[in-house]
């Protein structure tokens, strides 16, 4: 169950989790999707981390929806990893 800062709650099944790979593939359930299959997976590259996540889903014109919710959802990934970086 995945509660968002809207308060909104989701329930997303894990599908895969490959800690060797660094990849998590989960869906959703309900909403207004008929199919929703979404990948998170972490590279490390030389001088950084790269953080790849896509989402394929249906219906198409949900697209402008998803893509805010996957924006609000990297800026924050992208605040919590800066946090626990500050704190080494």
């Amino acid at each position: 169950m995945v509660t968002f800062a809207n308060g909104v709650i989701v329930r997303e099944p894990i599908i895969t989790l490959d800690d060797v790979a660094r990849r998590l593939v989960w869906s959703v359930e309900g909403l207004r999707f008929t199919h929703y299959n979404a990948a998170v997976q972490v590279f490390e590259r030389s001088t950084s981390t790269s953080i790849v996540w896509t989402a394929d889903f249906r219906p198409d014109d949900a697209a402008a929806e998803q893509d805010a919710a996957m924006e609000a959802g990297m800026q924050a990934m992208k605040k919590t990893l800066d946090q626990l970086e500050d704190d080494e």
